[in-house]
């Protein structure tokens, strides 16, 4: 009788669930399609968050609109390098806090064209690489459910070798054992990381709020 490979040991009822489960997290039948395009929503999209593709200003900014500031501040080498370093999260509030404080100290009577340019750059920044992240998200996504589908064709095939079969059939078999329990050991690997990635965006989200308010304080009413 063939024995399963003891180095992961594996459940296949346990195995058709993980296969499954981005299958359906991820709606990849054509009515699911069908569905998410009719919402706008995209069908990899793999996290409880909603899919925004963009943080609008009225979002995260209570200042003056800052339409006209939109790309003014790529023209101020200060202000776009201040810009791009309160969107990093490398540097902390208390740091970003000085940052701005010195600059609306150092603004003089145009500050509050000034800020309001300065934010439009951080927000801009952050959209740039929130969307980047977001891509990314997207290609995990596929390549998960690409290694679901993986998971369960190795499980479907396994079905079908009998358990007293020929010695190709259970080297077969061993082969398959042997890929399915590393193929499944990486989903979840992958899995558990999900969770992580998916807070990206949402942390980005509330990064540039508190950048916002921070800015918007120092304005003249």
């Amino acid at each position: 009788m063939m024995q399963q490979s003891t180095r992961f040991p594996l459940d296949r009822s346990a195995i058709r669930r993980l296969a499954l489960m981005l299958l359906v997290a991820v709606p990849c039948l054509a009515g699911g399609h069908r569905a998410a395009a009719a919402t706008g929503e995209d069908p990899d999209w793999p996290c409880v968050q909603r899919k925004v593709a963009e943080i609008s200003p009225g979002q995260v900014w209570n200042g003056p609109p800052i339409d006209s500031s939109a790309d003014a501040w790529r023209d101020d080498d200060a202000t776009a390098q201040l810009a791009r370093s309160l969107a990093s999260r490398r540097t902390e509030m208390e740091e970003a806090k000085t940052l701005i404080d010195d600059f609306a100290a150092k603004a003089g009577a145009d500050k509050n064209r000034r800020l309001t340019m300065l934010f439009a750059g951080v927000l801009a920044t952050v959209n740039q690489d929130r969307g980047s992240i977001m891509n990314g998200i997207g290609r995990f996504a596929r390549r998960q459910k690409s290694l679901a589908e993986k998971i369960e064709a190795q499980t479907a095939e396994l079905d079908t070798l009998p358990a007293d079969g020929t010695a190709e059939q259970k080297a077969r078999h061993d082969e398959l054992d042997e890929m399915q329990t590393w193929d499944t050991r990486i989903f979840q690997e992958r899995e558990r990381s999900l969770k992580y990635v998916c807070e990206l965006p949402v942390m980005l989200e509330q990064r540039v709020y508190a950048i916002g308010k921070e800015i918007a304080a120092h304005l003249d009413k």
